[in-house]
Parts: structure tokens; sequence; C-alpha cells
């Protein structure tokens, strides 16, 4: 079966005949022979890896016999491209076709090669259509194409084949298990597609399992941690997802909130989440964009399974999808809140609750633009609100390096790839040295299309984010066929985009980012019959722009929308400023789905038209009191997109803008920093009056940057509030200049150790002078960097040291601390490592923490550190046995985390050593076998974020010095474990970290515990202690905000303390 090829419709059709056919030349025909010889011989070696494990015991003859029905079964059901895509390109329903075509298939064999049968069938089936999804359409010049880029097409094979998702063994027998494979396999290729902008898709999809570039986003503390605010106010949103089983997240156009979603759909279905996420292993994604359900009822449990493939909700096991969600096996991931029209968010609000009202332990991620909603609307849900930040140095660099590297994977050409990396160099120094393409280059979206338009344009770029999109535009539509030969319609440029800006303006009006195929076939066929001059056939036009535009596609079967919104909304204002609509733009200003329409319009109009417009806005900003602020922060964007407008006008924006600042809402350091440098005048002459106002001056100077930034943020540091320390911190991040280092290192080290800023590695020669007396240094870095710069910091007590975002640091050379008097503590976290040790002798280390200490030489050198007390392994175990490492006089604490170990059995190498225990984000652990080791000396143990289903705690009631024990709710909610606790002999201090469970309440058992004197509750608002009614001389902590129900019935010499500062006592 070879798709688009008529004569592979027979039967009998062999590789041997299609080439034949196709190509000429004997040493080219043997050459694709061979190709498709492996690409056989590569599907065939996974189907027999399991045969051989799991049907070992099958004679070979009814092997042989059950294969052999497969394959007669493929040949019966006399497939083509068509009978493939009339499928759905679904591995589910090809197996039922093919089974309908075949009903007496297995009619010969006996039980066992039935079941055979029935496991090679379904696997076969998803093999083919991965290897149909790979490989070019096989006609005549798709053959030259495979033989000339042969090695990368049959890599990028290998690879699709790898990531196909396996069923687990000994399920072959249970219908919803298979339906799960099923599931998962569909899930996994509907959703691992990127859209690089300006690559050339139609060679192959770029996998966003891949390409993804993880992101920063201002989170919230770590569940579990202190929350204290030495805790960075953001991190990857990896770490954010990991701690929070239901996060709010939200972010402008292009910030990468969908693709976000998409990579977790595509990593749950493979079950391939990276360390800090391990835990979400397992578990099963739905993603419902809820764009699909404008004007129309929100989807029920059973729906959810439409989205990723329009036949599975028939082949469903009943109820399937309702099972999943109750046994909190299930992400939710709901997309877009602001692609619904206002009056129906509240509607959705209510929808969501009743699913976490129904599902409480599912995990759960909403996205939204910041207009649509603010950080607190779901807040009295249990939701963590998170918002994606704009891209940082850093980011800038690795996302141009995985363009280019994406779009190097499919050239074969040497000269070719040469030329892009040099075109990469180039322009990472242009857009991280020219502040106006660092301005640009703030979201995936915008940076994607510089990359784009650099190789496009021979290393010409736009002066601002209108340039950016109309050189999309001209890209996307007309140019690169024309430039590459490609043959098309015969439309005009300016045609085709008159087709787009009104087919956006239709979505924009309706409140819609797509509508049904049928619909917008009406709606291009309208549109041409008012286009006098063109001849073209309405359906050939639809299906180029779907197909060959690069700015529509299907995001379902029977849907059409553009690829990204930013583009509708772009080409929207565009048609409205042509039809003079500015009283409708004026009228719709205030409304969230329309601000980016209104600023772009801004920047299409004439001179003439854009005073009537900024000025329609003001006025109304003075009519309509209730959207003042927003229709004023709308006319002050415009400033961003307006290449001209009279003085008079620009100072009265500017002196109306100054009456609603200093800013105190997202929305207005959003507004401040699209205007950019034009804003900090103002910013400067208005002083904040409170610590909320100096953060968001803060928020909104740091964003725009640069050298005029500095003085605004200076003078906010003077509050010096945990908000406004965290935006300080923040602003160094985005861009950490000598200027700001002046002003704010001597501010952080007085506030030590509560707040600290990380230093780059290869920057910390000059950073370091701000930094003389500094305790702290946080340090990241990548291979090749040293740490010759904090040699001279003879005031360090603790150092931590990790990798740059998407990089590693491995090899770490620490001799440079030798010279460091006082370091008493050093972690290495992330994907980081020390090559040795040794160096540490020199300093009175009582603290280390080792990220990867399979690479360090000399860990038993470990043993040699005097002072050392405490110890803690992160990503990995090391080959060496604990009794090896630990010191004589033993450890005070032991450490793992997000480590892959199935027991604590290596604990058993160093008996009765460790005193304090604390095993976190260990996904894979099955077992706490080898506690047992440690009987005569742990006294604190901490087990949190793993996989507990499988774990029985019975191991504990062993543990006769046992005194202090923290864990989570999944850990003590598992069948049988809450009666282990309660056995411990001795146990007086307990934490309890109850997640996102709302109402947490306390569980019976606790009054189980005859020694227990103080009870340390992690928890979410409303928390019970009805449980606790009458308890005596007990001690109950809780964080300072949270509400508690029950505690006047706390019996004699009981109370209930608050922890300042919101964080519990320290462990």
């Amino acid at each position: 079966m070879w798709i688009g090829n008529p004569i592979a419709q027979s039967a009998t059709t062999t590789v041997v005949d299609l080439v034949q056919q196709k190509v000429t030349g004997r040493r080219d025909q043997r050459r694709l022979e061979r190709r498709f010889a492996e690409i056989e011989e590569s599907i065939a070696d996974r189907i027999v890896s399991y045969l051989d494990h799991e049907f070992r015991g099958l004679p070979e003859n009814e092997r042989e016999a059950a294969v052999l029905a497969v394959a007669d079964a493929f040949e019966r059901a006399g497939l083509t491209d068509r009978t493939l895509f009339e499928q759905d390109l679904d591995p589910l329903y090809l197996e039922r076709y093919i089974r309908d075509r075949n009903p007496h298939a297995t009619r010969d064999l006996s039980g066992a090669a039935v079941a055979l049968y029935d496991r090679v069938l379904p696997e076969s089936c998803a093999y083919v259509l991965a290897t149909v999804s790979t490989l070019p359409n096989l006609q005549t010049g798709a053959f030259t194409e495979l033989l000339r880029r042969e090695a990368l097409i049959l890599e990028h094979l290998e690879e699709v084949l790898d990531r196909i998702p396996r069923r687990p063994e000994g399920l072959d027998e249970d219908p919803e298990a298979a339906f799960e494979t099923a599931y998962r396999r569909k899930a996994a290729e509907r959703w691992d597609v990127l859209e690089l902008f300006g690559t050339d898709a139609h060679t192959r999809p770029y996998r966003l399992s891949v390409a993804y570039l993880s992101l920063c986003v201002r989170g919230w503390p770590e569940q579990g941690s202190s929350g204290g605010p030495d805790e960075p106010g953001d991190r990857q949103v990896e770490q954010v997802l990991a701690t929070r089983s239901r996060t709010f997240l939200r972010g402008p156009a292009g910030a990468g909130k969908t693709t976000l979603l998409r990579w977790a759909a595509v990593r749950a279905s493979r079950s391939d989440f990276p360390d800090e996420m391990s835990a979400w292993n397992g578990l099963i994604p739905f993603l419902i964009p809820l764009r699909q359900y404008v004007g129309q009822r929100l989807p029920e449990p059973e729906d959810f399974l439409r989205q990723t493939g329009r036949h599975l909700a028939y082949q469903a096991p009943s109820g399937w999808v309702t099972s999943v969600l109750a046994d909190g096996r299930a992400i939710v991931l709901i997309d877009g809140i602001d692609e619904l029209p206002p009056g129906e968010r509240e509607d959705a609000r209510r929808w969501l609750r009743d699913l976490l009202a129904d599902f409480p332990d599912c995990r759960y991620i909403v996205t939204t633009r910041p207009g649509a909603a603010s950080e607190t609307w779901l807040d009295a849900d249990g939701f963590a609100s998170a918002e994606l930040q704009s891209l940082r140095e850093g980011d800038v660099r690795a996302f141009i390096h995985h363009w280019h590297e994406a779009v190097r994977g499919d050239i074969a050409d040497q000269d070719e790839r040469d030329r892009l990396t040099g075109f990469e160099h180039e322009l990472i120094q242009k857009v991280l040295n020219q502040r106006h393409l660092r301005a640009i280059a703030s979201t995936p979206l915008l940076c994607a299309l510089l990359c784009a338009l650099y190789r496009d344009r021979n290393t010409s770029l736009p002066r601002d984010r209108m340039e950016v999109y109309e050189a999309a535009l001209a890209m996307l539509l007309k140019d690169r066929d024309q430039q590459r030969g490609i043959e098309g319609i015969d439309l005009s440029r300016r045609e085709l985009v008159l087709l787009l800006q009104e087919l956006a303006k239709w979505l924009i009006l309706n409140g819609s980012s797509d509508a049904p195929i049928p619909t917008v076939r009406r709606q291009v066929a309208r549109l041409l019959a008012a286009m006098h001059g063109v001849r073209e056939d309405p359906e050939e036009v639809f299906a180029h722009l779907v197909v060959r535009s690069g700015l529509l596609q299907c995001p379902t079967v029977d849907r059409v929308g553009f690829l990204h919104r930013t583009f509708e909304e772009y080409l929207a204002a565009r048609a409205l400023v042509e039809e003079d609509s500015f009283p409708l733009l004026i009228r719709h200003a205030h409304d969230d789905q329309w601000h980016e329409v209104v600023v772009m319009a801004a920047g299409h109009c004439t001179p003439a038209q854009r005073e009537e417009l900024v000025t329609g806005l003001l006025e109304r900003s003075g009519q309509v009191k209730r959207h003042r602020d927003r229709l004023l922060l709308v006319a002050f964007a415009c400033l961003e997109t307006s290449p001209a407008l009279s003085q008079d006008l620009s100072e009265d924006i500017r002196a109306r803008v100054r009456s609603i600042l200093p800013p105190r809402t997202k929305d207005h350091v959003h507004a401040l920093s699209m205007v950019g440098e034009y804003a900090l005048p103002l910013l400067a002459t208005v002083p904040p009056q409170n610590a909320r106002q100096a953060a968001k001056s803060i928020e909104a100077a740091s964003t725009i940057g640069g050298p005029s930034a500095v003085p605004v943020i200076e003078r906010a540091l003077a509050f010096g509030s945990e908000s406004v320390m965290l935006a300080a911190q923040r602003a160094w991040l985005n861009e950490p200049s000598e200027e700001l280092a002046r002003v704010l290192f001597p501010r952080f080290e007085e506030r030590r150790p509560h707040y600290y800023i990380p230093v780059a590695a290869d920057r910390a020669g000059w950073q370091a002078r701000y930094m003389p007396g500094n305790r702290r240094a946080s340090v990241e870095g990548a291979n090749g960097d040293d740490l010759d710069g904090l040699s001279g910091l003879t005031a360090l007590t603790f150092v931590d040291l990790r990798n740059r975002s998407g990089t590693q640091w491995h090899g770490i050379d620490l001799a440079p601390l030798a010279s460091l008097p006082s370091l008493i503590q050093l972690d290495i976290d992330g994907d980081a490592s020390a090559e040795r040790i040794a160096p540490l002798a020199a300093c009175p280390i009582t603290f280390l923490e080792l990220s990867h200490p399979e690479h360090t030489r000399d860990l038993t050198y470990v043993r040699e550190l005097e002072t050392l007390r405490h110890l803690c392994f992160t990503r990995a175990l090391p080959s060496i046995p604990l009794g090896e490492l630990v010191p004589d006089r033993g450890l005070e604490s032991f450490g793992l985390r997000r480590v892959r170990l199935r027991d604590l059995r290596y604990l058993a190498g160093a008996p009765n050593t460790v005193h304090s225990l604390d095993v976190m984000m260990c996904p894979a652990l099955m077992s706490f076998a080898g506690l047992e080791s440690q009987t005569a000396s742990l006294s604190k143990l901490s087990l949190r974020q793993f996989d507990s289903r499988h774990a029985s705690l019975e191991p504990l009631a062993s543990l006769e010095s046992l005194s202090a024990l923290r864990v989570d709710r999944w850990t003590w909610e598992l069948v049988g474990n809450a009666h282990w606790i309660t056995r411990v002999p001795h146990l007086r201090k307990l934490y309890l970290d109850f997640g996102l469970r709302t109402p947490a309440t306390v569980p019976d058992w606790v009054r189980e515990l005859p020694y227990l004197v103080e009870l340390c509750l992690e928890a979410e608002n409303p928390l019970s202690l009805q449980a606790l009614a009458g308890a005596e001389n007990l001690t109950v902590h809780v964080r300072q905000r949270t509400k508690v129900l029950g505690a006047d019935r706390l019996g004699t010499g009981s109370s209930l303390l608050r922890a300042p500062g919101n964080s519990l006592p320290p462990w």
C-alpha cells in the first residue's frame, strides 16, 4: 500500500513493482529497494521484540500462522490513500476497517494464535500510519526526493516509530486497556505537530516534542516548599506544573500557551515527561480548545475524545472517559478562555467548576490572554495562577537555535546547512544587540517570524512588529511559491490578502477563531463573486488557502481557522480600516477580544484615519466611565503601531494616561510595555505611592528595558516589599546590565538571605564587582563556563549552580571555590554536574547537593569532607554504594530528589547512619523496602510527590526512632497506608500535605497517634479540623492565610498557630 499510487491498489503489487514503475536506472532502483527493506526490517524488529517476550511459549508454526493471517488481512483490505484518509489516519479505526473486511481471518487459528493476531494487528496498523505520515507522497518526484534525502527521512521515520505508545504487557484481553493504547497513539500523533513559520511544512511536520522550548512563567512557590520569599518568583513552566495540580496559565498573543498544552498532551500520551514532571507519567490527556464551542454547549466528558479523533467517541468503551476522570488519571487541558465571547466566559467557569466538583483529583491547566480574565479569576477553585513571561536572552538564543536546527534537519546539502548555521549566529547577535529587534523577539511567534524572514529575505529584517506581519504575509502567500517554482492558482498577493482579510473580519465580527468548512467555503465563494477580475474556481481557491497559504489550518476535520489568532487580528484590522469602520472599532475597543485589532488598526491607518481613531478612543474614555482606564490604555498602546501622530494628540494621550499612573494592574503594565521607551518618561514623572504600584512600575520599566529604565527601578526599590524585590529580581533576569547591577546588588544583599540575584557564569567577572559582600551566589551556566568570577567573593556562604535553560553544564570545575573560606553550602541542580569535589576540602562544607553524581569522578571524596552533615543526590543515583560515601560519623540528613529508583534499598549500604531522610519527586518508587536499614538512627522522614499507588508504608512500623513524619495525601490515602502510619511507635510530629484537595479535612486516623504533640498542615482553603475536636495537648500549625474550620473545638492544652510570613515551621 503506497499513498497516491493507483497501481498499489492491487494486493499483489510489491515494492519492486512500484519502484520499477516510478524510478528509472537500475542503481537508483536498487537503492530504493534497500531503503524500503530497511523500513520493513525496522518495523519487524519492533514487533518481534515483544513477540519473543510476551509469546515465547507459543509454538513457532502457530506464531507464523498468526503473523501470516495479519499480512493476508492487510492485502485483502485493499488499502489505498483514500481508504486511509477516510479512516482519519486513526489506527483504531483502521484496525476495525480491516477486521470488517476480514471477518473470518482467524477461523483456522488456535486460541493462543488468535491472541497473537489480536496483538499484532493493532501494532501493525499503528506502524503503517506512522510510516505513511512520515514518508513523502510516493509520486515520481517524491521518489527522487526520497533518494536525495534518504538518510534524513529514514532517521525521522525511526524517531516516529520509537515514539509510538506501547500497550502495557498482560492487558491484551482488556478492551479498556486496548482502547487506552489506541487513544494515546492517536493523541500523540494528533498533537505532536509544531508549526515553525517560514519552514517547508510540506516536506515533513516538525515534531513539537523535539522542537519545544521550555518557557519561564511568573509562578507561585512550589507546593510543599516553605513558601518564603527566598523562592524565586519566576521559574520554568514545567516546575510550576509539576507542583500544582491546577494551573491557570495566562499569556499574551503568541506567548506559547497552546503549544504548551499540546506539548503536555503529547508527553502524557507517551508517558515521557521530563524528570520534574515524571509524576504525571501514566496520566491521560484531554485537550479542549474552547474556540470550538463559541455559541455552543460546552462538552460533556464523553465528548472530550472528539478533539483528538472524530471516530474515537464511537469506539470508546461505555463510560471510559468518565471512569478515567473519576480515577484522577486525567490531565484536562482547557485552551483559550479569551476565545470565548465575554458573555460566555462565566458559563465556562461554571462548567469548569462542575468538572472540578465531579473529578477533583485530576490535573487541570487552563489558558487565557490576560485581558480576558484576571489572575484571581480561578483562585476560589484552587488554581495557582502563572503568567508566561517574555523571552529572555537565554530563551532567544535557545529558540533561534531550535528553529534553525529543525530546518537543518530537512536539508541534505552541506553548503546550505552551513549557510543556515551562519544565519543562526548572525541573527542571535543582531537580535540581542539591537534594541528594536530585541523588543520584537518577545514571544515565540515573533521570534519564529524573525528567523523565517532573516532566511527568506537574505538577512534583511523589519523594524517593528507591523512590518514583521506584513513581511510574513508576503513570504507565506506568494513570494515563497514563486521563489521555489511551485505552481498555484493565478491570484495576486493583493487578491489573496483581500480574501483572507475579509474572512478574518467575518470571524472577528462573529466572535470566532474558526468556523465550519462549508460556511467558510460559502464565504470564499461570496467574496470571489465580488472580485470581478478573478476567474478561479472557489473550491480551488479555498483549497489553496488551506493547503498553500500557511495561514489557515483545520483544527478538526470539519472546521477551518487561522493558524494563529494574531494573523486573524492583523488582517481583520486591515479590512476594517480599508472600509473606514472606525465607529465599530471605537465601540468595541474596551473588549479584550478587540484590543489587538484596534491597536493594529492604528498601524494600518493613514494619518487622517489614525487621528480619527485615536480621538474617538479618547472621547469615549471620557463618556464611558467604567471603561475609562482600558480605553486610555488602548489609545496609549496605539502609539506603538503608529508611525506618526500629531503632537497635540500625542500629548493629550500622555496627559490622560499620566492621570492613571503609577501602574496598578497587569493591563496597565502590558499597555506601557507595548508602547516601549515612550512610556519611560511618564513612569519617571509619577512616583509610586505604595508597594503594589512600585512593583508594577519596576515590571513595566524592566519589560521596556534600557538605561532609562534604571532610575525608575531604583526609585521603586525604596518600598522593599516582597512583591517589589521579586519584581526587581525579574528585572535583572530580563536584562542583566551593569547599570542595573549597580542599583540592585547592594539592595539585595541588605535583604539577604530572603532574596538573591542569579549570576551568569560567563559574566560573573564583571557582575562580581557589584557583590563583594554578598553571602549567596546563584550561578547559571552551560558547558564550557567556569567559576573563576567567584574566586574573590570571600564572604560567600552559599553557592548554588544550575544549567541555563535549554543547555547542559557538566564537568564543572569547582577549584575556584577553594578560595571561599566561609562556604558552608553548595547545591548543584538541574542538568549540571561537578567534575571533582576534592576542591571543597578547603571549605567548611556542611550542606552538599549533587545533581547527576554519576558524572563526578572522585565522588568517594565525600567521606573526606570533615564538616559535611547533609548530603542530597538529585536526577540520578551513583553506582558507588552509599556505605562508601557516608562519613563514619553518619549524616544528619540525606535526600533523594527526582531520582528514578524502584525502592530504597540503596540505603542498606550504610545501615543506621542517616538521621533525617527526604525522598521527593521519585515517581518510579514502587516500594519503601530499605527503610528498615535505618531503624536505629532515622528520626525524621519526608515522603512526597511520587506514584504512591503501589507503595506500602509497612516498613514504617519498624522505625523505632522515628519521631517526625511528613507525607502528602496521595501517600496516606493509599489503602492500608494510614494504618501503617498509626503503627509508628513514637511519632510526635506529623506534617500533612493536602495538595489542592478542597475542602481539606484532617483524617480521623490522626487521633490514633498517642504521642502526637505537633501537627503541621499544608492545605488550601478551607481546612477542616473536625477530626481533632476534643484533642488535647496538640499544637496545630497552618499558613497565615489559611481559612480554618473547627479550631474552636480543640481540646484542653491544644492551640492553633498561624505561621508568620505564610510559611510553616521548617522541617
